[in-house]
């Protein structure tokens, strides 16, 4: 896949943003392709998180322009980008811990509040998908393990209808059991249709379901290109994917069949 085989359905261009007077990101360029899943890595501190929060509004662009299916919204508030099919998933499992699932759902399709019809069809959806929130509709969802929040607030952005669904380090403190579910869930939302716009501290993991890649370093993008050619470049793997150089590889082991 190429950024440029279809109009993207999401871009940023030269965006430049950060807190109070911080800058975090600088002149960063992304787009997400349709009906695609697009990783963005990095260490910590290299911006991911920031670029995502300007796409979805939750931070002005100081600099350059937000565009969905080439209409700029860089201007636009973040209940409006909602409405406009634009869901984010925030880091954390944010979740209103005092309320059941059911109401936790019903919140997330704000915007459909005069459709009743659709609202409804969303809602049975949404609970087909995620069986377990069904069982547990009437629950406190302050009361769920981390990984059925997670699958709730994911439950949550989708009830809105969108067309980019936009998670900010979904697997984060999850088990194992529910890593692996959270990327299966998007694999299935891909095929679904909808756009994927995912930062992933896992970056090996998410490159392997994603088409495409972003990988950010001190502010700006520093390699992109299709996920599966990220993951065997050889840069990318010694220092974003946690990968040691093939000398010191082979010398652990050595060091490791001599104690064993």
């Amino acid at each position: 896949m190429s950024d440029a085989a279809a109009p993207p359905v999401l871009e940023a261009r030269g965006l430049t943003t950060g807190y109070d007077e911080v800058p975090i990101v600088r002149d960063v360029d992304v787009t997400f392709a349709r009906g695609a899943i697009t990783a963005i890595i990095g260490t910590n501190g290299a911006g991911k998180s920031t670029v995502v929060k300007a796409l979805v509004g939750l931070l002005p662009a100081w600099k350059g322009d937000v565009r969905l299916d080439g209409r700029d919204i860089t201007r636009m508030a973040p209940h409006l980008r909602v409405r406009e099919g634009i869901a984010y998933v925030p880091q954390g499992r944010i979740v209103f811990p005092e309320m059941t699932v059911l109401e936790n759902l019903e919140l997330g399709g704000f915007t459909l509040a005069s459709d009743r019809t659709k609202l409804a069809a969303n809602m049975e959806r949404v609970l087909q998908m995620f069986p377990r929130l069904a069982e547990r509709r009437a629950q406190l969802a302050g009361t769920m393990s981390g990984g059925e929040q997670q699958m709730l607030a994911i439950g949550r952005a989708l009830m809105s209808s969108p067309r980019v669904i936009a998670l900010d380090e979904p697997s984060l403190g999850l088990s194992p059991k529910f890593v692996e579910m959270v990327f299966a869930t998007l694999i299935e939302l891909k095929k679904a249709g909808y756009t994927i716009v995912m930062v992933e501290q896992k970056a090996s993991r998410a490159l392997e379901i994603s088409d495409w890649g972003y990988v950010m370093h001190l502010g700006r993008v520093a390699f992109h290109g299709e996920a599966a050619t990220l993951r065997d470049d050889e840069q990318v793997k010694r220092a974003y994917l946690g990968e040691l150089p093939p000398e010191l590889a082979a010398r652990f082991a050595e060091t490791e069949s001599e104690t064993t």
